[in-house]
């Protein structure tokens, strides 16, 4: 019968796995000892019992054993066990729960023992900078999430995909869904500087290179994630200006063999997405445009009719005479009017990702082990061309004990990245669109042009292939040993290294006709088409070593002490070379044309030598006291300026632990913090800063002239060095209440934060005369200010399990001095010192002119008054703007603030409910104060340019006299126009709020009863997953409202490329297995 029970699982299918080590028994009553809690037993003989979890379901498959011996006994289906010659100390344990140990003597009696799950573990025990700490005891701003946000969640490009909206007071956004190029977001609590303030992300004790590593990361790995958002950070010193993100593995346990597979497949539909007009769409607003513009002689209107007479059909040039004769469109070989082409329907459609994970975990007293493997494959929603992503995870964590005080802990992990995306993405994807009627591509599938347009269908498909190849290794070793029963010393040795190679080709394409039977265009030429490769190298080293001391004075003193030293060293290395003139096919630099060096070749090396500590004070369980601190020396600085100290301190007060709230049963938690800390920035510092760079100029077509001759000379790189620059400075401010209701049923925390950086490095003006630009200096300032909150409530009604959550989180900035005046204008701006980060500025909206009478009106009183290029030929129908300031003119001075492209409120709620194994998880997920402005193109504009579609947007919403609110302005091609109506402006500046369906899962796990007939599985669930099904949005055209209003490279230009990649509704299909 024993050897049955070793077959069969748990009936929580999260821990349900092979027995582990030992532990805990308990009284005749239930017992929850703390974790090597220690109860007293009288009893000895034989002992009966049962092994529950806290909702009262039996734990299948508990380790019973005597501590010190090898008598044991495991669990049955019930929860029961009966163990003989019992005497000592009995160990009860499971894993992915908490044990507990029992000292036994005297009677023979029942007993009835419970134990915690991990879950609720992770609640009590936080990952802190160097160290752990119990939530309780916790005085700064830390919030841990474990294994379970990213379960059931289908394929996942990044961890942070499962996290959008889910902590407070992290805000996570995204730009694309395009595979692998997402571009996640990360920040804890807002912006702190004008430079970069990404957050610090350590994985298993070593720091990260960036947010971007996290794409590599395999999220099944995941044990848990701590964000510091506060004074906690301070430990980290130069770097924590951004916060602290630290990520721990997942590690083998004692126990039997546990091997756990998941997988899943998730069908990828497009969302919401402009739609183009159709051909009689867009030949009927055509000719209204060109009515409106009085150029009904154009020929652009004689097509349009031509389009609507031949729908359907196209005229062959090689067969038939040119409608226009030699009066236009002579460069063209065919007219061809589809109406079956959908170019945004049709370039864009439904698509496969699939993820699979293994794990193989177990051990022994001395050694336990984890083995993990994953592989990723996502792939592209557009339809042409290579473009998909993938993703490969190899994972060994490992800990050995070398004698009871001194244990080793391994952690070694592979990953790669194979990422392929059409290398013409850019001019596949931009905001000139076909007009609707082209095709596709010849009617023999051959590339397809239309005078000296070519079908983006065919960049995507034959232009060539940008390939990169990301390959990582990373090693964190670390060694404990227990001095005594309060100090242990710990030392860390990290090491990660990573190589990214890009090889992107771009093709000669040959297109055609429409019969497929003529050349009519080649772009680019043969001697155009190249091959560049480019490679980077990082080795980043990492050595820490510090000492803990926990000790417990006159039994109300609780004090801790860390104290240490770290070194770190990072290697960067890139090269890239082009070739012209290439032949398809060969994976390897060559060409017959010119072969150059990309140009931005580059390798540096840096390093911070670093010591810090942490003390905790806490008295009784009630007044609490933290105080950190680090001090840091940096390679990048001069010596004089290289060294800083930085720090935090922080307290709380646990109210309910007072004698005046300790018998309140109604309330079961109430603790006041407060936190205040200096922490650092380095971002915006050259990497070998106050040293003078200088480049040599060749004698060849760059040289100085002396007499006829040119020769050789040596001059600076551009920038002048600075000798005075320093740390950016942040001061971090911080309080919180946190509050616990009904036994733990309900909890929550509210905070409200404040950081001022007021040395931020800014661009400074030095005289012309100088000829170079002048350096960075610390002359800036910036503050961000604003508060979080989350509440959970969690509840049991007739065997029904329920959860109801929710998160706020609201972060304002302010660029408060930018070391000088800045020129307010008119559009998207990344810096204006008064206002916040990627502000808007515009004029407000004054309705439009709705009669002849009006307009006179409006254009005797501003256009002699004006300096905002008013245009004369001004129609009724077009915008109106505000005299802001009541001047009598309309210019610069009546720009209003329109928004940040920044949402300053990220929100989510959820619920969920489990019932005789079925649970169903519900996330809604949204975000506010968001303002989009996109820039005047073909796309946002309707017939600005008459050879591009538009979208639908404008049908039904364009001003007539029975549309007289309508957003759009009577259809025209006129520049001046269009500039005037669709500048940046209190209608055009989009409210970007948006709520949506973020995740509905519905899962199922099988009962033990029934996996014990298959002698094999221990635990499986099934489950279903939809996200992003729904959204709500105020966003008028067409775009999803996370979408990129524009180039990151030209906020002039809309986004083009990967950027424009519609995000998706997805459908997953997953199983969990543990054998």
């Amino acid at each position: 019968m024993k050897n049955e029970f070793l077959k069969f699982s748990s009936r929580r299918i999260l821990f349900s796995a092979a027995m582990v080590s030992a532990l805990l028994a308990g009284s005749p009553q239930a017992v929850f000892a703390e974790a090597n809690g220690v109860q007293v037993v009288m009893q000895a003989g034989r002992i009966k019992g049962v092994v529950v979890d806290t909702t009262g379901e039996p734990v299948i498959g508990a380790n019973v054993m005597v501590k010190g011996t090898t008598n044991g006994t495991i669990t049955d289906i019930d929860g029961n066990f009966s163990l003989s010659n019992v005497k000592g100390t009995l160990v009860v344990s499971f894993i992915g729960y908490k044990s507990q140990e029992v000292v036994v003597k005297g009677t023979e009696t029942t007993l009835k023992i419970v134990l915690k799950e991990d879950s609720e573990l992770l609640e009590e025990v936080v990952v802190v900078g160097y160290g752990t700490m119990k939530k309780e005891s916790l005085t700064g701003a830390v919030t841990a999430v474990d294994q379970k946000a990213f379960q059931g969640k289908g394929s996942l490009s990044s961890p942070l995909q499962a996290l959008q909206g889910q902590v407070a007071g992290v805000m996570i956004t995204r730009g694309s869904s395009a595979p692998g190029d997402e571009s996640w977001n990360l920040n804890l609590r807002g912006a702190v500087s004008m430079n970069n303030t990404e957050p610090l992300i350590i994985i298993d004790g070593v720091a990260s290179d960036g947010v971007n590593d996290l794409r590599l990361l395999n999220s099944n790995d995941i044990a848990s994630i701590s964000f510091l958002k506060d004074g906690s950070a301070a430990i980290y010193g130069s770097r924590a200006a951004g916060g602290v993100v630290l990520i721990t593995t997942k590690k083998g346990a004692e126990g039997k063999v546990k091997v756990e597979y998941s997988g899943n497949a998730t069908l990828k539909t497009v969302g919401l997405m402009q739609e183009a007009m159709g051909l009689d769409q867009w030949a009927n607003g055509l000719k209204t445009a060109l009515r409106n513009d009085d150029q009904t002689g154009n020929s652009w209107y004689a097509y349009a009719e031509l389009a609507q007479k031949y729908k359907g059909q196209y005229i062959d040039l090689q067969t038939s005479a040119n409608p226009f004769g030699s009066a236009a469109f002579t460069d063209v070989a065919d007219f061809v009017f589809a109406d079956d082409v959908d170019w945004l329907g049709t370039l864009f459609g439904c698509t496969w990702s699939t993820e699979h994970s293994l794990s193989v975990s177990g051990g022994t007293e001395k050694s336990s082990y984890r083995i993990s493997l994953n592989y990723l494959y996502d792939g592209s929603t557009l339809q042409f061309g290579e473009n998909n992503n993938q993703r490969y995870n190899f994972r060994v964590n490992n800990t050995y004990k070398f004698t009871d005080n001194l244990k080793l802990e391994s952690s070694i992990a592979y990953n790669r990245q194979n990422q392929v995306v059409p290398t013409m993405v850019d001019a596949v994807l931009s905001n000139t669109l076909p007009m609707p009627g082209l095709a596709f591509e010849s009617l023999n599938g051959k590339p397809y042009a239309w005078g000296t347009w070519g079908s983006p269908a065919a960049k995507a498909e034959y232009g060539g292939e940008n390939k990169l190849v990301v390959s990582a290794i990373n090693i964190s070793e670390t060694l404990n040993w227990k001095l005594t029963d309060w100090l242990t010393a710990n030392a860390n040795v990290g090491y990660n290294t990573s190589t990214a190679q890009r090889d992107k080709v771009e093709n000669s394409i040959t297109y055609y006709n429409y019969a497929g039977n003529k050349v009519v265009r080649t772009d680019p030429i043969q001697d155009n088409s190249s091959y560049t490769q480019t490679s980077s190298r990082t080795d980043f080293y990492s050595f820490a070593g510090y000492l803990a001391a926990d000790k417990i004075f006159a039994q109300k003193h609780k004090l801790n002490l860390t104290v240490g030293a770290q070194y770190e060293f990072k290697d960067y290395t890139y090269f890239g070379v082009k070739a012209k003139d290439i032949r398809t096919g060969l994976e390897i630099v060559h060409g017959s044309g010119d072969i150059t060096l990309s140009g931005d070749e580059k390798r540096y090396q840096t390093a911070v030598l670093s010591y810090f500590g942490r003390f905790n004070y806490d008295y009784d369980g009630r007044y609490l006291f933290e105080l950190n601190g680090r001090y840091d020396g940096s390679s990048k600085f001069r010596p004089v300026n290289r060294w800083a100290a930085f720090y935090g301190a922080s307290v709380g007060w646990r109210l309910k632990q007072e004698a005046f709230l300790r018998d309140v049963d109604w309330l079961s938690e109430l603790k006041l913090r407060a936190s205040y800390a200096e922490v650092g920035n380095q971002s915006g510092i050259s990497d070998y800063d106050g040293i003078q760079f200088y480049n040599l100029v060749s004698a060849g077509d760059d040289g100085a002239y002396i007499g006829s001759e040119k020769i050789s000379y040596i001059k600076t790189d551009g920038s002048l060095a600075s000798t005075n620059r320093h740390w950016e400075r942040i001061k971090n401010y911080n309080v919180a209440v946190d509050f616990g209701f009904f036994n733990g049923s309900l909890t929550g925390t509210v905070e409200a934060f404040l950081k001022k950086n007021d040395n931020m490095l800014v661009d400074i003006t030095y005289p012309a005369l100088l000829g170079d630009k002048a350096p960075k200096m610390n002359a800036g300032k910036f503050k961000d200010w604003g508060y979080e909150g989350s509440i959970n409530y969690r509840g049991n009604v007739a065997g029904v399990s329920y959860h109801v959550g929710g998160t706020f989180t609201f972060a304002r900035n302010e660029l408060t001095d930018y070391g000088g005046t800045t020129v307010l204008s008119s559009g998207y701006k990344s810096t204006m010192q008064g206002y916040p980060l990627k502000s808007i500025f515009g004029l407000r909206y004054a309705g439009k002119i709705q009669n002849e009478e009006q307009l006179e009106a409006y254009k005797a009183k501003y256009f002699e008054n004006n300096g905002v290029n008013m245009p004369s030929n001004l129609r009724v129908g077009d915008n109106m703007y505000c005299d802001e300031n009541g001047d009598g003119r309309i210019d610069e001075k009546d720009y209003i603030y329109l928004g940040s492209d920044t949402p300053e409120i990220s929100y989510s709620f959820n619920f969920g409910a489990d019932w005789k194994g079925f649970d169903i998880n519900v996330i809604f997920q949204g975000s506010a104060n968001r303002f989009v402005y996109r820039p005047i193109d073909n796309m946002t504009v309707p017939f600005r340019g008459y050879y591009t579609n538009t979208s639908t947007a404008s049908i039904g919403n364009t001003w007539s006299e029975d549309n007289r609110n309508a957003y759009y302005a009577p259809y025209t091609s006129d520049s001046n126009i269009n500039n005037w109506n669709y500048q940046a402006s209190s209608l055009t500046a989009q409210d970007g709020r948006y709520l949506r369906l973020k995740n509905i899962t519905i899962g199922y796990t099988f009962p033990d009863k029934l996996l014990k007939k298959t002698k094999v599985l221990q635990g499986a669930r099934i489950y279903a997953t939809g996200t992003d099904l729904w959204e709500t949005t105020k966003i008028k055209d067409g775009w999803d409202p996370e979408a990129a209003a524009f180039d990151s490279s030209n906020t002039s230009q809309a986004a083009k490329g990967v950027k424009r990649y519609p995000f998706t509704r997805n459908f997953t299909f997953g199983v969990n297995l543990t054998f």
